[in-house]
């Protein structure tokens, strides 16, 4: 049995990481190509917005430094335990998200520091889109808990780069406003390399 792989999908927020996935997994569906997705959002929703009221904290915030200091990898280790199981039974895995700080040390480049099956085959794309466009996606998506990006969003932009890894091109880069059968080819080209990329 081939070795499993784990694909991430990258980007700021309002890139199409979800949409994406969405279409991704449609495609992969249509091949007869079984997939789990596991969206780090998802797979914390339940019981993080519970956790900062508890904590006196707005449900909805994503953004503060409470959040991203006592909640944030409680998030992704969840989501990566979760995958941890499903790689180990052979399954392929999407894991659409920022990633942020993974990307920063490295980890997102090892199987083993992300707590992955050592045989696990890592593949990444970074999604890019302008500024105005990403702010329209968001403010159309109504999500409550994008509330301090709209309400910040100098600020908020300001205060974001792209990763290291992605300006080293470790990563490639797909314009996430071009067509969807442009983008879902760049995934299959992608899957389709022999060699991933391995730290």
């Amino acid at each position: 049995m081939p070795a499993p792989c784990a694909l991430f999908i990258l980007g700021h927020a309002g890139t199409g990481k979800s949409a994406l996935t969405t279409l991704f997994i449609q495609q992969q569906l249509e091949q007869q190509h079984t997939w789990c997705v596991l969206d780090k959002d998802t797979v914390g929703e339940y019981w993080t917005g519970p956790f900062l009221e508890a904590c006196g904290q707005d449900p909805n915030d994503r953004d503060s430094p409470f959040f991203k200091e006592t909640i944030r990898d409680l998030q992704y280790k969840s989501t990566l335990l979760i995958g941890k199981e499903q790689l180990a039974l052979g399954l392929n895995v999407v894991f659409p998200g920022p990633w942020s700080r993974e990307l920063a040390t490295g980890a997102l480049f090892s199987a083993q520091a992300l707590g992955l099956p050592e045989n696990t085959r890592l593949y990444h794309v970074w999604l890019d889109l302008p500024h105005p466009v990403r702010k329209a996606r968001i403010i159309h998506r109504g999500d409550p808990r994008d509330q301090w990006k709209l309400a910040n969003w100098d600020d908020y932009i300001n205060s974001l780069k792209k990763p290291a890894a992605v300006e080293q091109g470790k990563i490639p880069v797909l314009d996430a406003s071009t067509s969807r059968e442009a983008l879902l080819e760049a995934l299959q080209d992608l899957l389709a390399i022999t060699t991933p990329n391995h730290a």
